[in-house]
């Protein structure tokens, strides 16, 4: 059962029902972390380490998850339709911050995964652009996730390391995992999650993140992948197991800017003929002229929004 200290889940919420103005960072993705080249190039395999083959899907499927605590915060902003609560959660040896919303009424409400990009450690904000889209989602019924992964403040740094973004994997599976031991119990904020159909959003970074969960996860219905790093980390430059098309049931919802400077779109282009090789159900959307965050992008980012929560809608209440 999450910790909560009563006194100050009662005067937060006092004061949460004046939220302050939503902090967007305008440098979201260091172009220099993640620069994708214009056409998909796959370098060639590699030798593994003992230590790399612990990063293949079938070791991240094996080990154990949620072996530690979930703490639940405080109360942090009350807004019409949900409550925003600050989240500290054990993964492995890190602690690592977040939040979560979770919609006000009796449910039962789905459960939805929002995974942000790389924004540099000393620009990055809990409440950064990614916040947008998570609230949006929660606004239509959904309880959202939303972790801050290890490396960006103020969630602990081991170091980067060549992990193929396991360690981030390891970070939204911990995750998960104390949620699932709290749903349905009563007097937790859990009690009304339903886990048996669910969604996964991921931008840039995150959208690379989340193709490697969807395998782990086979409630996952849905994915929304925004700018994502889609072809990075394959199986091909790997040498084992990144992630399986063919292995999920999920929809996909690809997303991505036709003028992106920091992640080519032909990443997304060859997905999408992946996605279509691999026979899964998928729509794929490209934004003329877009760069890789959508923010103060006139139509484009209401429109991504608009296109989000219906495919979530579709796919994981059924609703058309």
């Amino acid at each position: 059962m999450s910790k909560l200290n009563i006194g100050l889940l009662l005067a937060t919420m006092v004061l949460s029902a004046c939220s302050p103005a939503l902090s967007v960072s305008n440098s979201e993705i260091d172009t220099g972390e993640i620069k994708a080249p214009v056409a998909v190039v796959q370098p060639p395999p590699v030798v593994l380490t003992e230590s790399e083959n612990t990063f293949s899907q079938e070791a991240l499927a094996s080990r154990e998850y949620g072996q530690g605590e979930l703490t639940i915060e405080y109360p942090w902003h009350n807004e019409k339709e949900f409550t925003r609560y600050y989240i500290t959660y054990d993964s492995d040896e890190l602690t690592i911050h977040g939040f979560i919303n979770i919609p006000k009424g009796k449910g039962p409400f789905p459960v939805v995964i929002a995974l942000h990009g790389y924004i540099p450690a000393s620009e990055y904000q809990t409440l950064d652009y990614s916040t947008r889209y998570a609230d949006a989602i929660a606004q239509n019924g959904y309880i959202v996730l939303h972790p801050n992964m290890r490396n960006f403040p103020p969630s602990d740094s081991p170091g980067r390391g060549r992990d193929f973004q396991a360690g981030y994997v390891i970070d939204v599976m911990n995750l998960l995992a104390y949620v699932r031991k709290e749903a349905g119990q009563k007097g937790s904020l859990f009690e009304n999650a339903d886990l048996s159909r669910m969604g996964i959003w991921g931008h840039s970074l995150g959208g690379g993140v989340a193709l490697r969960v969807i395998n782990l996860v086979p409630e996952i219905k849905a994915a929304v992948l925004y700018g994502a790093v889609s072809q990075r980390y394959t199986n091909a430059s790997a040498g084992f197991n990144v992630y399986d098309l063919t292995a999920t049931d999920a929809a996909f919802s690809v997303h991505h800017g036709t003028a992106d400077p920091t992640v080519s779109v032909s990443w997304s282009e060859e997905l999408c003929k992946q996605l279509e090789e691999a026979g899964r159900e998928h729509e794929c959307f490209y934004y003329p002229e877009a760069p890789h965050t959508f923010l103060r992008q006139g139509n484009d980012d209401p429109l991504l929004i608009h296109r989000t929560v219906d495919f979530l809608n579709k796919w994981v209440k059924d609703i058309e």
